[in-house]
């Protein structure tokens, strides 16, 4: 608070910067529903918006159209907590049609490419912090397009993917040593307890009702995300909705009782994965 009020001094003699807060979206809403601190700045061509992370660096900077920051207009940046550069691009009524880069938190260049009409065009090429190539390859209309290359960490080949009208035509596989392994591996996998069909089978088979909850009448649905490392390690889980404490508990147990997770996939690479899933609960009729 301190820092943000020291920054209002110093921006607060124009009398067209004023304070207000960002919700989780950065979209602007009110103090009391407000989890981050800014300012809108007025100019000839539109509105200054920056907010602020708590030790007062800046989260974001973009214009807009309008004071109520509805409509983005211009240049769009994002920054992590330390200060450095997360994402860069330009807006035109809402919609990206410009350059589009990121960083990694460590001040390395995470992806680059354009962008129209809100879709991926043309090359992109994504990297790994370590600054090694992670992927290259055409878009068109958002869909990959033509001969796609992916790289493990350590800079061998891990697929070779060809797409024509919007379908994978053909796939290369290589191990971490840049072996070709043939045509048989993942190119998208979701984390999952390892010898279940499906994370989405496995609730179904293991989810308990509360037996209290069930005495108590209590229902609803627990929202929840849980972390799973490229190395099969659960490392957190978080709730995302307010959910009653039991089936909270159910939830936790059941993830706590994998003994082995098999990670997320991605391009034939194991990585990390943050899983996002929803149970209900309902009492029987």
């Amino acid at each position: 608070m301190l820092s943000f009020l020291i920054l209002l001094s110093f921006r607060g003699h124009s009398q067209d910067t004023i304070a207000c807060y960002f919700d989780e979206e950065l979209s602007l809403t009110s103090e009391k529903k407000g989890i981050y601190q800014g300012t809108i700045t007025a100019h000839e061509n539109g509105w200054e918006a920056v907010a602020f992370y708590s030790n007062g660096n800046a989260l974001m900077r973009g214009m807009f159209k309008d004071k109520r920051l509805k409509t983005k207009q211009g240049y769009y940046k994002l920054y992590y907590p330390n200060g450095s550069r997360r994402a860069f691009t330009y807006f035109n009524n809402n919609t990206v049609d410009s350059t589009f880069m990121g960083w990694h938190a460590n001040g390395q260049l995470s992806d680059s490419g354009l962008m129209h009409q809100q879709l991926r065009t043309g090359m992109w090429k994504t990297w790994y912090p370590s600054g090694l190539l992670e992927s290259s390859g055409n878009f068109v209309n958002g869909a990959p397009d033509g001969i796609w290359h992916w790289y493990h960490n350590n800079g061998k080949p891990a697929t070779i993917e060809t797409y024509h009208n919007y379908k994978l035509h053909d796939l290369t596989c290589f191990d971490t040593l840049g072996v070709a392994t043939g045509s048989n591996c993942r190119i998208e996998k979701k984390p999952c307890p390892k010898n279940a069909y499906d994370f989405e089978t496995f609730i179904v088979e293991n989810l308990l009702y509360p037996k209290d909850a069930l005495k108590k009448g209590i229902e609803g649905e627990v929202a929840f995300e849980f972390f799973i490392t490229k190395d099969g390690k659960l490392t957190k889980i978080n709730f995302t909705n307010e959910a009653n404490a039991l089936l909270q508990e159910e939830v936790v147990r059941l993830l706590k009782s994998v003994k082995e997770w098999e990670p997320a996939v991605s391009h034939n690479r194991n990585i990390d994965y943050l899983h996002t899933y929803t149970v209900p609960f309902y009492l029987p009729e």
